[in-house]
């Protein structure tokens, strides 16, 4: 189950599975990842648009796969990666004498899956029991019945529920209640009014009503249902937080009794609830959004049991239509890959089949992942760029002009007691409970659910597990935790473009060690600040400093936001803002460690390039990335991510050493008149 709360906060939007820059028999393309001169458009002025320079001919050579929404530079990593994790799988999925148990899991899983021909004979029979439970509803009272079980399996109906830190004391694990059960991406997907989301609202209606229909209800019954789910779902949006309030801790943060909670929704049987869950006793936990609560105990109060029954079915269909047959999972990517995300073509069984096992039993492939792909040499020289960047961080904290000495003693204390995690975890997960059966693709996959949920009921109450990770080691990412103050890299971005063991260091600076500036950055972003040592909410700044934080920050927001996204729509500055500042400092960090590693002494120039101007590319290198006119708009509504354009030109335009180290004129477009700096 996903975490609704704060979350560690990512590099990039997605999570990628990636390789180790292996090669692979069956991998089609042998086209290098690694940076190339070759690769840059002399025909424009760095100085003019440094992205464009940098971009534009990887741009045209590098065109959006039919199966994608998108294409970049992190997705040719993901593309390798699924190539590598696909021979893993192949071959584990033989089913000989000798398997280990890790084996078997993940290979009856893969070969499960892969299985259409037993997926398609079973039709949409693996429903039977979540749809005759919800028939056999008779008032609502049974409605807490159903929602507790359907948590269980991962289905996201009415609100949300699960386990994490204290934000007041961060070493303990809570229970934690949030807004939920909608399927738009986010609240205010109900509620625009121009056209295009207009528009988006009645192929979502048109896509629920088709998943009726592949139920077996008749058109006129489906388009009935499909509009009063909307309503409901609607009702729901009503009392959600939008996407850039749920960035403020204060908002997302309520602890409260039980008696509390029930209160504010006294039309749920709340304590049927958390007995039916399995969860262990607590008196206390985060309601995370509390007129959410307030909102969905009217409609608990006004919404016919019927109505609600229509609700329930189309969240079932919905949560499981990948392991359903081709029908429902076609027209699954009809509305939420193709509508929403402008992608034009469903990936290859196997590629869904790959990115499912990796979500199911991310640890257990992730052994053999590592195994056959990262030494010790790789943690080793990442721990060495961690140390060698936060060097300059702590550097760059002493010599800040705005902050007063008693702010700046207590980011140092943060800073030394930030950890590190790098390639993968000390603990692996143990599956030992969670059942894989060659046969059930479906119920591999409920099981998983199940089995996740469990997990994360097991939590509550007890201490806070810093050994444990966010997600497996083939993953393309890093990120920071504001309520463990860490940074976890695991290994499938310490490779090419982000790190090469075959390229200068300025290039590695610019890319891995700006990654590392960036993850760090975060302990210190308008979310992180507010984060003490021990990663407990506590305001540990001076008002002094507080305020001219703030002001710098307005900076940020305000030139982010004047960038456009796709079309009408601009940047939004207040959403991606946490992620501006740490790509503002953590390559404003890296350039310091470059210059610090040089030690005076200038290196030879490479393609005609000197380091400084290499230490830009390599950061622009790893933004290069097509996408489709959807998705930019979707990301631009709900990602906190600046589009990668904007996360190379908004950066170099605020650094007097990009400036410098391209000889641009006072007035060039990439010298911002008005430049941003928090840190």
């Amino acid at each position: 189950m996903r975490s609704t709360f704060v979350l560690p906060v990512l590099l990039f939007a997605s999570i990628f599975a990636q390789a180790q820059g292996l090669a692979t028999d069956n991998f089609k393309s042998t086209k290098s990842v690694r940076f190339s001169a070759d690769m840059l458009d002399k025909s424009i002025d760095p100085c003019n648009d440094f992205y464009a320079y940098a971009c534009s001919r990887w741009k045209d050579q590098n065109p959006i796969p039919a199966d994608r929404s998108s294409w970049g530079r992190f997705n040719e990593l993901a593309e390798r990666g699924e190539y590598i994790l696909k021979d893993i799988l192949e071959k584990a999925a033989i089913e000989r004498k000798d398997r280990t148990a890790i084996e078997q899991r993940i290979g009856d899983y893969y070969g499960s899956c892969m299985d259409e021909a037993a997926i398609e004979k079973k039709g949409p029979e693996p429903l039977d029991a979540d749809l005759k439970a919800i028939a056999e509803m008779k008032s609502r009272k049974d409605v807490t019945a159903e929602i507790s079980r359907l948590h269980r399996e991962g289905v996201n109906a009415l609100f949300e529920m699960g386990s994490g830190s204290d934000f007041k004391d961060a070493s303990h694990i809570i229970a934690e209640v949030d807004q939920g059960g909608m399927g738009l991406p986010e609240r205010d997907y109900y509620f625009r009014k121009d056209e295009k989301s207009e528009d988006l609202r009645k192929k979502y209606v048109a896509h629920v009503q088709k998943m009726f229909e592949l139920l077996g209800d008749t058109p006129e019954k489906a388009a009935a249902e499909a509009e009063r789910v909307m309503e409901i779902e609607t009702g729901l949006a009503n009392g959600a937080l939008d996407v850039v309030s749920r960035r403020d801790p204060a908002k997302i943060y309520h602890k409260m009794t039980r008696a509390e909670l029930v209160a504010l929704s006294p039309d749920f049987a709340w304590d049927k609830y958390f007995a039916d869950l399995g969860a262990p006793s607590f008196t206390s936990l985060n309601v995370a959004n509390p007129d959410f609560m307030k909102t969905m105990n009217g409609l608990l109060d006004s919404v016919s049991i019927e109505d609600w029954k229509t609700y329930l079915r189309w969240h079932v269909a919905h949560a499981n239509a990948a392991s359903l047959p081709k029908r429902f999972d076609d027209e699954n990517f009809e509305f939420f890959s193709k509508a929403l995300q402008g992608t034009k073509e469903q990936p290859p069984r196997w590629k869904r089949c790959v990115r499912a096992v990796n979500g199911d039993l991310g640890e257990a492939v992730g052994q053999a992942y590592v195994a056959a792909t990262f030494g010790a040499e790789g943690k080793e020289r990442t721990l060495k760029m961690v140390d060698t960047i936060e060097s300059s961080l702590r550097e760059d904290i002493k010599s800040l002009p705005w902050m007063t000495d008693a702010t700046k003693t207590r980011a140092l204390e943060k800073l030394v007691a930030i950890t590190n995690r790098i390639g993968y975890t000390d603990k692996w997960r143990d599956y030992t409970n969670y059942k894989v059966i060659r046969s059930d693709a479906f119920g591999n996959s409920q099981r998983g659910n199940l089995f996740q949920f469990a997990h994360d009921m097991e939590k509550i109450g007890k201490p806070l597990d810093k050994g444990e990770w966010p997600y497996p080691p083939p993953t393309v990412n890093a990120s920071y935790n504001p309520l463990q103050n860490n940074i976890t890299f695991p290994a499938g971005i310490l490779q090419p473009p982000f790190y090469d063991n075959q390229a200068d260091d300025a290039m590695n600076f610019g890319g891995i060690g700006a990654v590392v500036g960036h993850e760090l950055t975060h302990g210190f972003d308008d979310q992180g600040r507010q984060f003490d040592p021990q990663g407990n909410l506590n305001d540990w700044w001076t008002k002094e400093d507080a305020d001219e934080f703030k002001k710098r920050t307005k900076c940020v927001v305000d030139q982010y936001g004047s960038f456009t996204a796709i079309d009408d729509v601009k940047v939004n500055g207040e959403l991606t803002l946490g992620e501006n500042v740490a790509d503002n400092g953590g390559l404003r960090v890296a350039y310091m460690a470059l210059i610090a590693s040089m030690a005076g002494k200038e290196p030879a120039q490479i393609d005609g390039l000197s380091a400084q101007q290499r230490f830009f590319l390599g950061w622009a290198n790893v933004w290069c990335q097509n996408r489709r006119d959807a998705v930019s708009r979707l990301a631009a509504q709900t990602d906190p991510h600046s589009p990668g354009k904007n996360r190379v030109n908004g950066v170099v335009s605020n650094m007097p050493e990009f400036r410098e180290a391209y000889h641009c004129a006072a007035d060039a477009p990439m010298v911002s008149k008005n430049a941003c700096r928090v840190w």
